[in-house]
């Protein structure tokens, strides 16, 4: 379950309003431009998180969300992002969000936070590696379905499951028409409403 009221006390803390930004559908927040490591707090609204060397999609999150709290992944260099609607957002210096957090004392939050945001990426990496055609898509059937309903009921199946795998789309379609025809999910304009027992193999 995501931390939310972690994640709000620790943007209460950290945040400064004069610094807000918005952002409109499909605008790139800009990382790499910066020569330190950057965190950014997502006020609101919906964002996608790319792989740079490949494009390919990790996750989706929703704001309020803090990205960028640890220098394991750098975010600046190998992520970028997009907005999937209007958004809110600030960037910050991730030693200056460091020093807030350690003076406020709140890396408890901070670490609940990061505990949310491995999960999410055990979760990505276990329904992706190594997997064939069918597991993959009936995997991301799963996750999509999880999803909140502003990015489920604004995001065709199809494009869910090939930016997260990077399969043609003609194997995708094929695969989710036939589940369709068998009653194994319900699709309405491309978009998912509900997944039944899907097959064990396909």
């Amino acid at each position: 379950m995501k931390p939310e009221q972690d994640i709000l006390k620790v943007i209460a803390a950290a945040s400064d309003p004069v610094k807000i930004r918005t952002g409109r559908l499909r605008q790139n927040v800009e990382l790499n431009n910066h020569p330190e490591l950057m965190t950014i707090i997502l006020h609101e609204g919906m964002i996608a998180i790319y792989r740079s060397k490949d494009h390919l999609l990790m996750r989706y999150s929703q704001g309020p969300m803090i990205l960028g709290m640890n220098d394991l992944i750098n975010i600046n260099e190998n992520m970028y992002i997009k907005s999937l609607g209007d958004i809110r957002y600030e960037i910050i210096p991730m030693a200056q969000f460091n020093e807030i957090i350690d003076r406020e004392n709140l890396w408890k939050e901070v670490a609940h936070i990061l505990m949310y945001g491995i999960k999410r990426l055990v979760q990505a990496h276990q329904t992706t590696a190594g997997l064939t055609t069918y597991e993959l898509i009936k995997n991301n059937l799963f996750n999509l379905m999880q999803e909140s309903n502003e990015i489920r009921l604004n995001i065709s199946a199809s494009d869910y499951i090939r930016e997260k795998t990077h399969l043609s789309r003609s194997r995708v379609m094929k695969i989710l028409g036939e589940l369709k025809i068998g009653g194994y999910i319900e699709i309405k304009r491309g978009t998912l409403m509900k997944v039944n027992k899907l097959p064990q193999e396909f």
